[in-house]
Formats: C-alpha cells, structure tokens, sequence
C-alpha cells in the first residue's frame, strides 16, 4: 500500500470513528447518558499476511475502545468493541499469498455461518441491558459468531502459550 492508501486506512477505520466519537461526547455528558458502539473485526485480533494494515487499524480500534470505556464508563456511559465474524497486494512476492487470502474470502462468501439480524439485536440487547444480556456484566469487548470465538480464543491461548515459554526471559529484567 503507498503512504496515501495507509493514510486513508487508518482515517476511515481509525480516526474516523474518533472524530464521530468527539462529536458527540459533549451531548452525552450533557444528557449524562449514552452508547458508543464501535463495529471490529476479528481482524482486530488475529492477523494475517497481507492484511498487516488493515489488522492494524482494527487492533488500534480495539484498543481505543477498551480504553474508552474504561475513562468514560465511571460517568454512565458504555463502549463496547463488537467483533463481528486481505486484499490483492501490488507487490509482486506478495501476489500469491494475496491472491489465496482474496480467494478463500470468495469462497466464504456468501457463505458466512452467522446471521446478522441476530448479531445486531445481540448488540443491541447488550446495550440496553436487556434480553441476551440481562443480569449479565456490561460487555467490555463482545465476540459474535462462532468463528470470531474459535479466533480470538485461539488468539489468546497462542499468547498464553508464548508468555509461558519466554517466562524466564520475560521475569528476568527485574532490578
């Protein structure tokens, strides 16, 4: 991707949910109320050659989010980062790894497992606290599907398994 296509990347995905964000933070601090729902990807988890770029505007929105939530929610308000379930590279050594991550997207295609009439009114009952999510916590970071959960479990136990196996490395810059 040249700069210019990097730059559109992040200020559609990235800064452009920001600036919606600082928009109307002002109202809802004044109605001391509000939702800000912000639409993740698994990419947001898991990464992939390819996709570095677009992986990285989604890790960077997840990472907005959690950290949203956590300055806002102690005024009433909520951030949720919904995780719902790669592109042609120009560079000539990266074509065909490209050209299989666009073919297995086709492939999937129309063919996605979940059903995303069920995925918003999940988001939605997750917001106002009722149906699905009644009782239950406010979702900090919500995962639909049953492919974003093998995917970001998968995610988590890979770091798990990294942390343990670089313990003594990691444990041994203490002063």
């Amino acid at each position: 991707m040249s700069p210019e296509e990097t730059y559109d990347q992040f200020n559609t995905n990235v800064f452009g949910a920001l600036n919606v964000t600082r928009a109307f933070l002002p109202y809802m601090r004044q109605r001391k109320t509000g939702t800000i729902v912000w639409m993740g990807s698994l990419a947001g988890w898991i990464s992939g050659a390819t996709g570095g770029l677009y992986c990285a505007t989604k890790y960077a929105l997840r990472g907005i989010s959690e950290t949203l939530h956590d300055e806002i929610s102690p005024l009433g308000f909520a951030v949720p980062a919904s995780t719902l379930a790669p592109y042609e590279s120009r560079i000539e050594d990266y074509r065909e790894m490209g050209k299989k991550g666009v073919e297995g997207l086709e492939a999937y295609n129309n063919n996605q497992p979940g059903d995303p009439a069920k995925a918003v009114q999940i988001i939605i009952d997750v917001i106002k606290g009722e149906g699905v999510a009644k009782g239950k916590p406010f979702a900090k970071s919500l995962q639909l599907g049953t492919d974003c959960y093998g995917g970001v479990k998968n995610a988590a136990e890979q770091t798990l398994r990294n942390l343990e196996a670089w313990k003594d490395v990691t444990c041994s810059t203490e002063i």
